[in-house]
Parts: C-alpha cells; sequence; structure tokens
C-alpha cells in the first residue's frame, strides 16, 4: 500500500537550494524558469521592434499615386502602433528583470504582497497581484463613469 504524497518541508539539505523564499513564495527553479521566460520574450520583442522599424524606413520612398502613398501612411501608422506596444513591452520585460536582480521579483508593486507562480507563468511581467490588479480597474472603471 503507497501513501499520498505530503507536502511537508524537506529535509535539510535535501532539495534545501529549491525551498520556497517566504517573501515572494518562488522557488529559485521557478525564479529560473520565469527569468527564462522573460529572456526569451524580450529576445523576440526586439526581434519584431527591428523588423517593424525596417519596414517603415523601407516605405520611405516618394509613390507616384496619391493612393499608393496614403496606403503607404496608413500602414506606416499601423506598424508605428505595433512599434510602440513592443517598445512598451520591452520596457515591462525590462523592468521585470531589473526586480529579479534586486531580489524584488514575485511581489505585487500595490501591496508587497506575494504575486504567485501561476500569475507570473500566464504573464511574467506582471506588477501587480490579481486581487489588486482588479482593485486597479475597478477604480479606472468609475473614473471613467464620472467624466
Amino acid at each position: 500500500m503507497t501513501s499520498a504524497p505530503t507536502n511537508k518541508p524537506t529535509p535539510a539539505g535535501k532539495n534545501a537550494a529549491d525551498a520556497v523564499d517566504d517573501a515572494t513564495g518562488l522557488r529559485p527553479s521557478e525564479l529560473a524558469t520565469l527569468r527564462a521566460k522573460l529572456e526569451g520574450e524580450r529576445s523576440l520583442i526586439r526581434v519584431r521592434l527591428q523588423d517593424h522599424i525596417g519596414a517603415i524606413n523601407d516605405g520611405d520612398r516618394e509613390l507616384p499615386d496619391e493612393m499608393d502613398q496614403a496606403s503607404r501612411d496608413q500602414d506606416q501608422g499601423f506598424l508605428l502602433r505595433l512599434a510602440d506596444k513592443e517598445r512598451k513591452l520591452l520596457m515591462e520585460l525590462d523592468h521585470a528583470l531589473g526586480k529579479m536582480d534586486a531580489g524584488t521579483y514575485g511581489l505585487c508593486e500595490g501591496t508587497d504582497e506575494p504575486i504567485g507562480f501561476g500569475r507570473l507563468s500566464a504573464r511574467p511581467w506582471a506588477r501587480y497581484g490579481i486581487a489588486y490588479k482588479e482593485e486597479l480597474e475597478r477604480e479606472e472603471r468609475d473614473e471613467k463613469r464620472e467624466r
């Protein structure tokens, strides 16, 4: 007869290097996984950002037809908006990596409570825990209604 696994702390010396950090609730192995996700996403974003900028710069030639110029201008506007979104996400990724280096990654910036591995796995650059983020969104919605 086998017994069910327990969630007891590991005995000293047995995988103690992967113990949960009391402040963040994250294990070093989880942090390593999240760092790899952040760095991988940052690499992808940099490539896409360069692609967008390259496509914008490629369209700087004069076109003889006004309709072609208007279409190109619209395409460039779209690419500029995409590039701006990519730039903002890149800033979020860099911010998260900076927090990791400072030892404050995984803590909600509004409450200093642990964010949780599940949320960080889905969105490694998350700044807030779910409850606090919902509160912020509710306040924002209420402000819009008052206007």
